[in-house]
């Protein structure tokens, strides 16, 4: 029995797939759940904002209000907003540890890790317009297949309020939301216990059956 599980962008990709193949899974798991890409930034523009003047950081405060909420002329704007975010979540720790496991992976080179990065920027230009004209709706309505998405509480990438109105939202033979305290964007990977712990505790029963 396949549980499907979808991060970031990924969850774009996965809820189209069980919305298309049902038969093929099980269930469907979302993480850092992508609902509303034309609101996405917009949102998250607002929440990163009420974050930095809780922490007082009159740095962030500046920098977000200056290039204010999208649609931005160019990349500048949302790599502000993808800066403070990752700071906010701690992430920018746990993206610097993906470049030293890779360089320090056999056969792997300074090289690759360009051509990584290359590739990030390239899915970037291509991908990033499409998904930005992405209707909500096509995201939403109705499932054969139970839905799950564990989100970070705090996740200013693709907003845990936004994650938990597409739960809501949504119909599907079960369903639910589920916070991980303390992570954000890359809580699948960060708080990779309780995310498990999750899994284990809400989907594995299903599959038991």
């Amino acid at each position: 029995r396949i549980v499907l599980v979808g991060h970031s962008w990924g969850s774009i990709l996965g809820v189209q797939m069980v919305k298309a193949q049902p038969d093929l899974f099980y269930a469907f798991v979302g993480t850092a759940q992508v609902a509303d890409p034309a609101t996405s930034y917009t949102v998250a523009h607002r929440e990163l904002l009420r974050k930095a003047e809780m922490l007082k950081n009159e740095r962030a405060i500046r920098e977000l209000r200056e290039v204010g909420p999208p649609p931005y002329p160019d990349g500048r704007g949302y790599g502000v907003q993808r800066k403070w975010s990752n700071l906010f979540e701690g992430s920018d720790a746990f993206i610097s540890s993906m470049v030293g496991f890779a360089l320090s992976a056999p056969g792997y080179t300074v090289r690759d890790v360009n051509d990584w990065f290359d590739g990030q920027n390239v899915s970037g230009e291509r991908l990033v317009p499409q998904t930005s004209a992405l209707d909500a709706r096509t995201l939403a309505g109705d499932f054969a297949v139970p839905v799950f998405v564990i989100q970070g509480a705090e996740d200013f990438t693709t907003p845990t309020s936004l994650a938990r109105s597409f739960v809501d939202s949504i119909r599907a033979p079960a369903k639910a939301f589920v916070p991980i305290e303390g992570g954000g964007h890359f809580a699948v990977f960060m708080k990779s216990g309780a995310f498990l712990d999750q899994l284990v505790s809400r989907v594995r029963p299903l599959a038991m059956r």
